[in-house]
Order: structure tokens, then sequence, then C-alpha cells
């Protein structure tokens, strides 16, 4: 089998910044693993490398540009069995080839299409299937279909953890290990508590809320900290540690000295990457009810929900700090992430459910 992915994602390779990014290139990784896999291509505009052609992690990775972006696609798809297809500022052209097109719906899909989600960019292409991250994603494709005469049907699989990538580590083995971040000693040593803010400083993502948390706590504790990706923030009180960019592999470090993850994203997400990356190293999750979360939180009682004030936003921490603090009830909720989002049974279900597009199932 051959399979390729065609995206749109900002950095997918090799920054691989946000949830999407890194879903598409851990999947890539592993099924260039799998014994029913020949061969795995991944084609982006985002791809930072001098190289417009390079091969890493047996991944065939090739740099779309303005002049050949079409042109690539087509050979792309007429070599593949199946073409993965996530589409950010793109919008896909109706396309007969050999290869199955799978539509990758890993975005807020058509709940912000008013506003210019990613389903929107796409909706000129002929698909052979929509493949959703969560029943959620799946619900909001089947309640709007009707306005864009949807006739796509719509298969959900989840998301996974990449335990290669993630795991959890001690403040002691973090303190010791000379692969540790030097901003994560710093800040390790200098506070007693440390938030951890993931996302993009913006608006969209609750920057509102992020900034009020800050001038509370530089206010009236300053025994914590939060740690996120802050160089281009104004206006931040001090206790906003910048740690500037964060690569995937490091990011373990970062969610294992977080007490709490916050997650303050007003967009419905549709999946989540980063609570189960945080729930996985053992860290708490604060978050708004967007999206997918709250069926997360009925597997996971680590990811809290609260409301956008201020208060309920304090009384949640409180809340996760005790979760963090008992690590009987983290281990056990590291294990309910990797029962149902471990990398060996989503991979076969992506792996199977291609199998059945090829065999006309």
């Amino acid at each position: 089998m051959k399979i390729s992915f065609f995206d749109d994602e900002p950095e997918i390779f090799p920054l691989q910044y946000g949830g999407k990014a890194r879903t598409i290139l851990n999947l890539a990784r592993e099924f260039a693993k799998h014994p029913d896999v020949e061969s795995v291509t991944i084609l982006s505009r985002s791809i930072i490398s001098k190289s417009t052609k390079f091969k890493k992690y047996n991944i065939n990775f090739e740099v779309l540009t303005d002049d050949n972006t079409i042109s690539k696609i087509v050979k792309a798809a007429e070599k593949s069995d199946i073409l993965n297809i996530h589409c950010c500022s793109f919008t896909f052209p109706n396309m007969e080839c050999k290869a199955k097109k799978i539509y990758f719906l890993h975005d807020v899909l058509i709940a912000t299409a008013e506003k210019g989600s990613h389903l929107d960019k796409s909706l000129g292409g002929n698909f052979d299937a929509i493949l959703a991250p969560s029943e959620f994603a799946q619900k909001e494709y089947e309640k709007n279909r009707k306005k864009i005469n949807g006739k796509i049907n719509c298969f959900v699989i989840p998301r996974h953890i990449n335990n290669e990538i993630f795991c959890p580590i001690s403040k002691n083995e973090i303190l010791k290990d000379p692969n540790t971040p030097f901003i994560i000693k710093e800040v390790a040593k200098k506070y007693k508590r440390i938030l951890f803010f993931p996302a993009r400083p913006i608006e969209e993502k609750g920057s509102k809320y992020l900034l009020e948390l800050a001038k509370y706590l530089d206010k009236f504790d300053k025994e914590t900290c939060i740690i996120g990706i802050f160089d281009k923030c104004k206006n931040f009180p001090t206790n906003c540690i910048n740690v500037s960019w964060i690569e995937s592999e490091k990011l373990k470090y970062y969610y294992s000295i977080a007490d709490v993850t916050l997650n303050f994203s007003l967009l419905p997400e549709s999946f989540s990457q980063i609570c189960i990356e945080s729930v996985y190293c053992k860290t708490p999750v604060v978050s708004f009810k967007s999206g997918n979360i709250p069926y997360l939180n009925k597997k996971n009682q680590s990811i809290i929900l609260t409301n956008s004030d201020l208060k309920s936003i304090c009384d949640s921490i409180k809340q996760a700090y005790r979760l963090k603090d008992d690590s009987t009830i983290m281990l056990l909720e590291q294990k309910e992430i990797e029962k149902n989002y471990s990398k060996e049974i989503i991979v076969n279900e992506y792996i199977n459910f291609y199998k059945k597009m090829i065999g006309g199932k």
C-alpha cells in the first residue's frame, strides 16, 4: 500500500506546530514502519527545508511551491493508493485519479465555516470519504451537510498518543537530564507551581483569559508562573515565562514539569491533541468546554472543564493541583489515555480503513 499526505498546515516539518501537524507526521512515521505499507509521502507548501525532496523517518518529503502544487498532487494521486488531504488555504480541485481520496478533517471544521474553516476550502473537491478525529466532528459534519449538499460519508478515527515522544518525567529526572531545556530547569528551581499554556497566545486560543489569570497571579501568587510561547506578547506580567519555540521531541519536558496545562481555546476544537498529550504525561488540564473536549472529560477526570470567568478558572486550577499531587490517580488517567488512544490501536484502525477503501467496501 502506498500512502500520501497533501497538507497545507503551517510548519508541518520540522517544527510541527500544533496538534494537527504532529498528528500527520506521527501517523506517517508509524505507517512507514507498517508491514502492509510500501511507501509514505508528505507533500506540503510549508515544509522548511533547503531541499525540495528529502527522506527522513523513512518518509518521502516533497516541498510544494506556487509553480508545482497541482502537478505534484496529481502525480502523487496517480502513484498512491491513498491520498490524505488536509487543506488550509488551498481549495482542493475536482480530481479523478488512481488513489482513494480521503479528506483529513482535523480542524474546527464546519462549525466555524462562516469564518473560513478548513472544510469550506475543500468543498470543490470530490472525495471518497471524510475522516474525522471525533464523534463531535462527525456530528457537526452530519448536522450541516445539507447546507453544502454533502454526500460524502464521514468516519471517525481518533488521534493517537506517540509514546516514543510523550512520556511522564519526574521533576528530579528533568533536573538531571542533560536534554532538558535550560529554561525548564531555571523555572523549576524558582517557582513552586508551573502552569503550561501550549497554544499560541492569540484571541481564538483565549489570550484574554490568559492575561487576566497572569495579572491575578502576579498580584496575589508570586510562587506560580505560566510558561508558553510569549515572545510576541506585549503587556504580559513577568510571571509569563517565554520559552520560545518548542520542538515536538521536547514537549514532554514542558508537560511533565507543569502542574496544570491550560487550554483556553474559544474554537470548537475537533479533538484537542494537547489534552491527551498532557494527561499522558500525568499533568491535568483545565479547559473551556469547547468542541470535543467535553467528550474527553467523560473518559478522563483530569481533563477539568471550567467556565471563562477568573474565579472558575482559579478554582479549577486548585482542583487540578490536587490531582497532580495524587500519583495513583494520574497513573490511572495515563492508562486510560493509552487504552483509548495508543498508536498501536489507532494506526491499525487507519490501515484497516484504508484496506476497505481500496477494496471498495
